[in-house]
């Protein structure tokens, strides 16, 4: 399973750094997805079936953003994709 990480070292991520993070994972194919930000972290997961929302999930929380919602947003943006 091919895995990717990123870990902001200083200030608290931006939801927009956040998706560009998800986006070029998702890019190099990978099917875990790991945003650190100090003691807080988001994961994704890709499942092999899917879920009734669309194959990732995710949780977590950096800030304002959980891993649930921007999990949901990736399966929106790629269903859009596929339409």
């Amino acid at each position: 399973m091919p895995t990717a990480e990123y870990d902001w070292k200083t200030k608290k991520p931006s939801v927009v750094s956040l998706k560009k993070a998800i986006k070029e994972a998702v890019r190099e194919g990978a099917d875990f997805i790991q945003l650190i930000w100090g003691e807080n972290q988001i994961t994704l997961e890709k499942l092999a079936h899917s879920s009734w929302t669309g194959p990732w999930v995710g949780n977590g929380w950096i800030g304002k953003n959980g891993g649930s919602d921007l999990a949901d947003e990736l399966n929106k943006e790629l269903k859009n994709a596929h339409d």
